[in-house]
């Protein structure tokens, strides 16, 4: 898909779920991410709906670490986020 900011698709299956957070983690070089790039928005597929959920870029960690929240109103009420780890 074409989207006129940096954007990164992924599936759930490429995070380790933290159930008592509600976080998907992963580390960026697991992720294929290159050195540099920060997506202003993911879109996560969930391997056991298939529904598309995106996440937009809440906060950048001092270690480049990035954090996103849900952007669907359901998925942000539960708390769900992504932490993508600079490693």
């Amino acid at each position: 898909m074409d989207y006129p900011y940096d954007t990164a698709d992924f599936h759930t299956d490429n995070f380790d779920y933290v159930k008592e957070t509600k976080t998907f983690v992963a580390e960026a070089s697991e992720l294929g991410l290159k050195p540099g790039f920060i997506p202003m928005e993911v879109v996560l597929t969930s391997g056991r709906t298939g529904k598309r959920a995106p996440f937009t870029l809440d906060f950048i960690e001092e270690d480049g670490s990035l954090k996103f929240e849900a952007w669907n109103p359901t998925l942000k009420a539960l708390g769900v986020t992504i932490h993508i780890i600079n490693d």
